[in-house]
């Protein structure tokens, strides 16, 4: 008698491992900006048909680098974005150790819970917002497995734990303080200032033109790792491929290869007078580049002319808005502007851009 019931609790053991769910966690890293350090906690199984019942969700912080408090209060400290409220009493976050944190969470309906997501999608379960009190450690979010329970929605059947992917990185590898971008003249001058810095390479300054793709026009250097203020700034002399719009962001790079961006500014550059710049580079082969500013909207067409007066190429032709423009001659063909200068001799050429409002001439000279 006592063997059968050994193989019967036996059985039953297996039937549980056989049909239970597994769920996997993670953190989501929201906000870093040298003040918060907020997370979401989400979680998914490998059925996406079940509903999550009574739970206690526990993981662990390095509370040197972050501070949350013995009593959180909802909606500052956390914010739950399911499993709370409607069939589940209301989800609470406790702090049972200084550097622990407990998610509890208590359905009250029999098979009434919200289904989790099956991977590769997830569910969120609640943001976390911690103070960052030191940017020189790291985060320490480690998940405590063997103190996580989470059942089913019949409040009985306990789900396997998989695979629960901690947050160990440094919680504030550059705080930025400010960043403007100002206009002067036909430049744009940046201005960044960081607080702290962790293993700080330095910063691409990539810039986007009106609606177009964004474009690496530099790089900073940083300082490392520093715990003072640091002053950096860029210039961007270039304004002349295009529009009067410019947006800037920085991709602040970190010696691990990671990477993060900075908030976006955006100026407004016209320019105060039509001009029309010397090619460059002169003499060329194969291109070479002819660069234009409008201060305003301008119908407008370039011819390129050999010496008798005989026109060679419509470069462009069209309306163009306010701004820098840049249209391109080559010798090879396929060029932005259409110009093709492949079956030219080498000589002085012309260029002429016309316009109700504006006419300028210059010179070019072709090597083959």
């Amino acid at each position: 008698m006592k063997n059968i019931f050994i193989i019967t609790i036996l059985i039953l053991f297996i039937n549980i491992e056989l049909y239970s769910t597994t769920v996997n966690g993670r953190f989501v890293v929201l906000v870093n900006n040298g003040s918060i350090y907020s997370v979401k906690v989400q979680i998914n199984t490998d059925t996406g048909t079940d509903d999550l019942g009574g739970s206690t969700i526990v993981f662990n912080f390095n509370n040197t680098a972050l501070s949350f408090p013995v009593s959180p209060q909802n909606g500052v400290d956390y914010t739950y974005h399911n499993f709370s409220g409607g069939n589940y009493s209301p989800a609470t976050v406790t702090l049972p150790r200084l550097n622990q944190i407990w998610l509890n969470i208590e359905l009250n309906i029999y098979n009434a819970g919200t289904v989790v997501a099956t991977t590769p999608l997830w569910t969120d379960v609640v943001t976390i917002n911690f103070t960052t009190i030191n940017p020189l450690g790291n985060a320490g979010l480690i998940w405590q497995k063997s103190s996580t329970f989470i059942f089913d929605g019949d409040n009985a059947t306990l789900w396997i734990n998989g695979t629960f992917t901690d947050e160990n990185t440094s919680p504030l590898p550059v705080e930025l303080t400010s960043f403007t971008a100002t206009a002067d003249q036909n430049t744009v001058n940046l201005k960044w200032v960081t607080k702290t810095e962790v293993n700080n390479s330095g910063f691409n300054v990539e810039r986007k033109i009106n609606d177009g793709q964004w474009n690496t026009i530099g790089f900073v250097e940083g300082s490392g790792t520093a715990t003072e203020s640091k002053e950096y700034s860029f210039t961007d002399k270039d304004l002349s491929t295009g529009g009067s719009k410019f947006q800037y962001r920085l991709k602040q790079l970190n010696y691990s290869g990671s990477y993060e961006y900075s908030d976006i500014v955006e100026v407004e550059v016209l320019p105060t007078m039509y001009e029309l710049s010397q090619n460059y580079p002169n003499p060329f082969n194969p291109s070479t580049t002819i660069r234009f500013s409008l201060p305003e909207e301008t119908q407008l067409k370039i011819n390129i002319y050999n010496m008798l007066g005989e026109l060679v190429e419509t470069l462009a032709q069209g309306t163009y808005e306010a701004g820098y423009h840049q249209v391109t001659f080559s010798a090879i063909g396929g060029s932005a502007s259409g110009g093709n200068a492949a079956n030219l001799a080498s000589g002085m050429y012309i260029y002429r851009i016309e316009s109700d409002a504006f006419v300028q001439v210059k010179k070019m000279i072709l090597v083959q």
